[in-house]
């Protein structure tokens, strides 16, 4: 049975209550355990207060060696719609759960009563434990920790499915049913997603994200860091030969040696050279006439013997050739000092070069490389993104109500119900993204990411309405509330825009849901009779004659008085 509606007043004293501040009506006075009350004591007593525990959560639990903790942090996704529909809300709508309202009022108590205070898992540790398998089949109930591929994956009619439907029978027809159009999840962040799991679940945010990583000190981050070092590097060399100074060691050699005889110009100084030769070297007989010919081979004949010269031309490698035939020592001694670093080249180039003599060096560009390459296909958080999420986290759990709610000891999360709708008998499933138990009365609650930083504050509230209308969030509500058992929704709007991160906690109406409730119902018999008959009609059938609205109807009319 349905228990009386309370007002948002009334749960917000509720809240306070369980969170041990004095509440009059509520606490009591008397009791001095109210100023200190421990968080995760209380859990345990909600834990303790139903003998349904054990017995009510064994017909509905997979049939694995999972402890409850375990279950309670298994999931990081956002709710349905983030990942079937790719709206910006974050909600578990996407869960199509139409169940026995009894039976999951049943294990509902059940369940809240296993939700721990604090879920951790380690996926890195080594278990022994077999791996969980999941069921290809959902009975009606109530399912804690089931990862998102396997709820999404799972039988049901989900509420983004309901709200496809509602596009057209013949959308829900080619996307749920043929499977010809298919909706890939884009590894682009969704800041929503993102916040959904820092909010909800920020122990598991490593399953989903991969966090930009952050750049050490002492980094190399650009071309002139990299640079620096290497100019850094070659300073403290020991100081090599430059080509000048091995010049100079070349002429001052040569100039040692013994002077060329020069041919000579003309055939008296080619006579004087020939007459400066050694005796021996003059082999013109003197009966013999002294042509200049005869005289310059006498003068090459003498040159030949000399020491030849070496170059003091070329590069530095050819000067270095030619000072290791006069002075192979002092070439070896070169040879034995550290080469400098090139300072040309790409970038790719001047990394190389760095690890060369560091190979343990790091570089942003490396990191970052690694990081974009995302092999387990994560979604990539950049460090400003993870920066604008954390400030909405702290927007949240700073709210007194959605801090309350978020933070609440007996809450929930992404708690997957299956069950079968009853009018048409068709397999559901729901996910709201939060549910508590405030003494009996069950409360759910979806967050959701919006963009209105432009909307004046007087028309605020009708564009929320409008936003919860178009989005179909109040059929979701319903749909939850019926399958789930809830007695109260609410939703979290957060502002996303930068540094202007305003909440708004929303209560669905009675009227509110009762108009998702029919809407549902509508669209579920619809859904039905499709898959009775076969017949996927597309959202305009008929032909029709465009008319005009009232506007244009008064436009029209203000041109007739002008004509």
């Amino acid at each position: 049975m349905k228990q009386e509606k309370v007002t948002a007043e009334e749960v917000n004293k509720i809240l306070a209550a369980s969170r041990g501040e004095y509440v009059e009506g509520i606490s009591d006075p008397t009791d001095p355990k109210w100023i200190t009350e421990d968080l995760a004591l209380t859990a345990q007593q909600i834990d303790d207060r139903s003998p349904l525990n054990e017995e009510a959560t064994s017909n509905v639990q997979m049939e694995e060696a999972v402890s409850d903790e375990e279950q309670a942090g298994n999931e990081v996704q956002s709710g349905e719609s983030s990942l079937e529909t790719g709206e910006e809300s974050h909600t578990g709508q996407q869960a199509d759960v139409n169940q026995n309202t009894d039976s999951v009022a049943q294990n509902s108590d059940s369940v809240n009563q296993t939700e721990p205070v604090s879920a951790q898992t380690e996926p890195e540790t080594q278990s022994d434990e077999p791996a969980v398998v999941y069921p290809a089949y959902f009975e009606p109930g109530r399912y804690e920790g089931l990862p998102n591929e396997v709820y999404h994956a799972a039988n049901g009619i989900s509420s983004t499915q309901v709200k496809d439907a509602r596009v057209s029978l013949m959308y829900f027809n080619a996307r749920h049913v043929e499977k010809t159009i298919t909706k890939e999840r884009s590894p682009v962040l969704d800041m929503g997603n993102l916040v959904h799991g820092l909010a909800l679940q920020p122990e598991q945010l490593d399953e989903e994200f991969s966090v930009e990583p952050a750049i050490p000190e002492g980094a190399f981050t650009t071309t002139a860091t990299i640079r620096a070092f290497i100019d850094d590097y070659n300073a403290g060399l020991p100081a090599q030969l430059s080509a000048d100074d091995i010049k100079a060691l070349l002429e001052e050699y040569n100039a040692t040696l013994p002077a060329q005889v020069p041919l000579g110009g003309s055939v008296e100084e080619t006579g004087q050279s020939y007459m400066s030769l050694p005796e021996e070297y003059q082999r013109i007989e003197a009966d013999q006439k002294q042509t200049a010919a005869a005289m310059k081979a006498c003068i090459k004949e003498y040159n030949a013997t000399l020491p030849a010269q070496v170059k003091t031309s070329g590069s530095r490698d050819a000067l270095l050739e030619q000072l290791a035939i006069i002075n192979p020592d002092l070439v070896a001694q070169e040879a034995q000092k550290p080469q400098p670093l090139k300072v040309s080249g790409t970038k790719a180039d001047l990394i190389q070069t760095v690890k060369s003599v560091n190979p343990d060096a790091v570089f942003a560009d490396e990191l970052l490389d690694a990081w974009r390459e995302n092999p387990q296909g994560k979604v990539l958080v950049t460090r400003q993104q993870l920066s604008t999420a954390l400030a909405i986290q702290k927007a949240l759990l700073q709210h007194p109500t959605a801090g309350m709610l978020l933070q609440h000891p007996s809450r929930a999360v992404e708690v997957s119900y299956f069950g079968f709708d009853d009018e048409t008998g068709l397999e559901v499933r729901v996910r709201p993204d939060l549910e508590i138990d405030l003494d009996g009365v069950r409360i759910g609650a979806d967050l959701k990411t919006i963009s209105m930083w432009n909307i004046k504050q007087e028309g605020l509230r009708a564009k929320l309405h409008r936003e919860i209308i178009d989005r179909d969030y109040h059929l979701s509500a319903a749909m939850y509330c019926e399958t789930a058992a809830l007695d109260q929704f609410f939703w979290i709007f957060v502002n996303k825009d930068e540094n202007y991160h305003w909440i708004a906690i929303i209560e669905a109406s009675a009227e509110l849901l009762e108009l998702g409730m029919l809407e549902y119902r509508k669209s579920m018999r619809a859904i039905a009779t499709g898959f009775d008959t076969s017949e996927w009609p597309a959202p305009i059938t008929a032909d029709y004659t465009d008319e005009l609205n009232d506007f244009d109807l008064r436009r029209l009319e203000a041109l007739r008085t002008q004509a």
